[in-house]
């Protein structure tokens, strides 16, 4: 069969940290920097290398005891190349000793019938998986719970698992107990031998909100890789209709280099993507909630406003005039008090002139001598130099008669002159006195006034008080204030609402760099892969039978695109044999793509039920499984398994070795 050309260059494969190194150039970051953002996003990019993905089946064994109570045991070796499962009668079991291939090799069976499950006591499957000698030995016990139990052991090497018998001891590599626990068991070593991880994709509806969220693939999806759904299907790839689930098969099956990652990259940034959005509207919301509160608080104070100065204007008892009389009282009680201070201090004044006058006397009448009169001038300086007198000279003027500013002795006095000193000091005495019991009399007569405004200003703040107590409007005004100044209180709090939500902080977008420099190689890698499987599946599936195809266009999202005539079908629009056909097609160049690169990115593992049905002609079919076979030769470790219902597809095509069949009524 003629093979379609290669494109002429590969694209340039960059290595993770080139990516790295690039990714922080644009963003102005060291490299440590971006391998850390994408650590917290739980993403490891590392160099992509061609993983050893086969598997070969070697041998199977089931044993069980049939609904009425026949026991069948079934011991089939197995080679590298095609197998047919075939029987004339429907209802034979050849769908079921399929089905015994998928059981342990998927964790969980597809379309074997639960009464035929039900008669399985023993299952065994020895196989080859990335080189590693494996044996999945499955168990169940009738009334026991759990009713099934998984082993799965290994061996050093292919001969000697083939060579142990049941109760000879293997490396015992992992179990489970339950039907939960055996297909979680069973994928998860799977993924590990075969070096696959799980991949989230990314479901715009998926999520509690419906907002969308990351959804978890692991084996059961990659599987239907293997196991190629019936014409009836719609999907391309496997039995998994979740968004993106066919194109990651695609992508992880050619070897699209950093296929997981980009998966893993597109839900981190479209998850925080999802995040943002949500946390500005809730910004949003909080926006809103306040600014319909605020203005609900300015509506409610409007009104508090409006109430008030209805009842501020309503008729009520006229309570001006004692108001009126309330200031008057005050003003004349702060007059008096003030002219109080000043009575109390011309006593005060009073008062100190009598007794200084008293004092001026007594020193007069100590004496006899003129000059001690005199002194009364009392000088306190030198009248030259301004020097003070100090008390030691007061005192040595009036003992020893010296100038208390010269210190000479001072002159005699007539005694007439001492006389007539002494009783004018008598007049200002009697002055004194005077003065002082008046400015008593005038304390006491303001202090007696300011007694009575005062008592008079009480009297009229009490009738007030009880005027505004005994009034209702008063009550509902107070009470109204009260609640209009709490509001503004509010409004005063909370500020000026913003207009708008806060914006997200500019940071470095990390995520979506990254995301954008492995999306340049997926698409590139892509783009020279897919074109030569387009010609591929074009020229298979016109062999197969499919009718007046002229092209397809494999996508990354899964779609072949076919065109018809001239017409652009949906795949799942095409027949149901041209669906079939076209799906072995696929997978048939997928496999051509891997070998032309010698990458064993598929398991090299094909199960297909009912290759015939599906209204496709008996030359079409022998086609179609002859195809299969050079496929087999040109790819010596690849094994397909396939059922049909009419022998003559296979009879002189296939070796009878490689003829699952049997004489009789059934299979098993």
């Amino acid at each position: 069969m003629k093979k379609p050309a290669a494109a002429s260059q590969p694209p340039v494969v960059f290595t993770a940290g080139e990516i790295l190194d690039r990714a922080a150039a644009q963003l102005g970051l060291a490299k440590q920097q971006v391998e850390r953002t994408l650590a917290e996003a739980n993403i490891t990019l590392t160099t992509p290398a061609p993983a050893d993905r086969r598997m070969r089946i070697l041998r199977l064994r089931v044993d069980g005891v049939k609904h009425d109570g026949e026991p069948f045991a079934i011991d089939r070796p197995f080679e590298p190349g095609i197998w047919a499962i075939v029987h004339p009668s429907n209802s034979a079991g050849k769908t079921s000793v399929l089905e015994f291939l998928v059981w342990p090799l998927r964790g969980a069976t597809r379309d074997l019938p639960p009464g035929v499950q039900s008669w399985v006591r023993t299952l065994r499957l020895d196989l080859v998986a990335a080189g590693k000698p494996i044996r999945i030995t499955l168990e169940q016990v009738p009334g026991l719970i759990p009713p099934i139990h998984v082993d799965i052991l290994t061996a050093d090497t292919t001969e000697a698992l083939l060579a142990a018998e049941d109760d000879d001891p293997l490396r015992l590599v992992a179990k489970g107990s339950g039907a939960d626990d055996v297909e979680r068991v069973i994928g998860s070593f799977f993924l590990d031998a075969l070096r696959m991880e799980r991949t989230n994709l990314w479901t715009a509806t998926g999520g509690a909100d419906g907002e969308g969220a990351p959804q978890v693939h692991g084996w059961l999806a990659y599987f239907g890789a293997c196991y190629l759904n019936a014409g009836g299907d719609e999907l391309l790839l496997g039995d998994v209709s979740a968004p993106g689930v066919a194109a990651k098969l695609l992508e992880l099956f050619v070897d699209i280099p950093y296929s997981t990652a980009h998966a893993q990259l597109s839900v981190a940034v479209k998850g925080k993507a999802k995040t943002n959005k949500q946390a500005q509207r809730r910004a949003e919301g909080d926006v809103n909630a306040r600014s319909a509160e605020r203005a609900e608080w300015r509506a409610q104070l409007d009104t508090l406003r409006q109430n008030i100065q209805e009842l501020s204007t309503a008729p009520g008892a006229d309570v001006t005039p004692l108001l009126q009389l309330t200031d008057q009282t005050a003003e004349e009680l702060r007059q008096l008090r003030m002219g109080l201070n000043d009575a109390a201090q011309s006593l005060a004044d009073a008062t100190a002139a009598r007794i200084s006058a008293e004092q001026a006397q007594l020193d007069a009448q100590e004496t006899w001598q003129a000059r001690r009169v005199l002194g009364r001038l009392n000088p306190t300086c030198c009248p030259r130099c301004e020097e003070p007198v100090s008390a030691e000279r007061r005192a040595a003027e009036r003992d020893k008669a010296a100038c208390a500013v010269c210190t000479r002795p001072l002159p005699e006095v007539a005694e007439d002159v001492a006389e007539a000193v002494i009783e004018q000091l008598a007049a200002d005495i009697v002055t004194a006195q005077e003065a002082e019991t008046a400015a008593v009399t005038l304390q006491a007569t303001v202090k007696a006034c300011a007694d009575a405004a005062l008592a008079a200003h009480q009297q009229a703040t009490e009738a007030i008080r009880s005027a505004l107590a005994t009034s209702p409007t008063h009550l509902r005004l107070r009470e109204l204030e009260l609640k209009a100044a709490d509001l503004k209180g509010r409004l005063a709090a909370t500020g000026t609402p913003p207009q708008k939500a806060p914006e997200t902080p500019d940071t470095p977008d990390v995520l979506g760099t990254v995301h954008q420099l492995v999306e340049a190689t997926v698409k590139a890698s892509a783009d020279y892969l897919f074109p030569t499987m387009d010609t591929e599946i074009v020229n298979l599936s016109d062999q197969f039978g499919v009718q007046h195809l002229n092209s397809v266009a494999l996508k990354r999202n899964g779609q072949v695109n076919p065109v018809k005539e001239g017409v652009k079908h949906l795949f799942k629009k095409l027949s149901r044999g041209d669906r079939l056909r076209m799906r072995v097609a696929t997978v048939i160049a997928l496999l051509r793509a891997g070998a032309a690169r010698h990458i064993d990115s598929h398991p090299g593992l094909l199960l297909i039920d009912s290759i015939a049905a599906e209204e496709m002609t008996a030359d079409a079919a022998r086609r179609l499984i002859g195809e299969l076979q050079t496929l087999t030769q040109e790819l010596p470790e690849l094994q397909v398994v396939f059922t049909t219902a009419q022998p003559d597809l296979v009879e002189g095509l296939l070796p009878e070795d490689h003829i699952i069949t049997r004489e009789g009524d059934h299979l098993f």
